[in-house]
């Protein structure tokens, strides 16, 4: 629904193959069929026409790092907004975190929580004292997720068929970010977006 209210948004559903019990499916492909399947899409909207998948994350950061280029190779240019959809408990770590150490204005940066009925058998307190401790803890010591062995191993686990995004080549001028591992923060200055208020 949120895409439907700017007809000229791009809705980029982001993850790769991380799951080698599954095959290679990737999340981003997944949550499209999903879609499709329970006739997810706003009535009387091209928001489906409007929608991508970005096939290579492997973690939340990089969730939003290849969002960022996938909407470059679809549009030719970076986005003006960026608004992330995802359950409310992973607010801290895209907002506080993956944003601030892609040196994205917070104006710019828009956050929409959710979580599943209880009824579902989510515990959302369980998942919010498993998100500080293995999500947000080790990103607030390595906010690139490739400096600390803990995130460099995650990042190896969900890479089952080891894959290689292509981003550096289809957004060159990020190619020194999608290689920068800290754990210092990138320079702002060097950022497509740095003059972006």
């Amino acid at each position: 629904a949120e895409a439907a209210k700017d007809s000229e948004s791009l809705l980029v559903f982001s993850g790769g193959e991380t799951r080698a019990v599954t095959g290679p499916f990737t999340e981003g492909s997944s949550y499209f069929r999903v879609a499709d399947a329970m006739d997810l899409w706003p009535a009387d909207s091209n928001v489906r026409a409007r929608t991508v998948t970005e096939e290579f994350a492997t973690d939340s950061f990089e969730n939003l790092l290849f969002s960022i280029c996938r909407f470059k190779e679809v549009t030719g240019s970076y986005p003006a907004k960026i608004t992330v959809v995802s359950f409310s408990f992973k607010q801290q770590r895209f907002q506080t975190m993956h944003a601030s150490a892609l040196g994205w204005p917070a104006k710019r940066f828009e956050y929409i929580g959710f979580d599943p009925p209880a009824s579902t058998g989510f515990d959302l307190a369980a998942s919010t004292q498993g998100e500080l401790q293995n999500a947000a803890k080790p990103f607030e010591q390595d906010p690139y997720g490739c400096h600390t062995p803990v995130l460099q191993e995650k990042r190896k686990a969900r890479n089952p068929f080891s894959r290689t995004p292509p981003y550096e080549l289809t957004c060159p001028d990020l190619k020194e970010l999608l290689h920068y591992c800290g754990p210092e923060l990138y320079q702002k200055q060097k950022l497509p977006w740095a003059n972006m208020e």
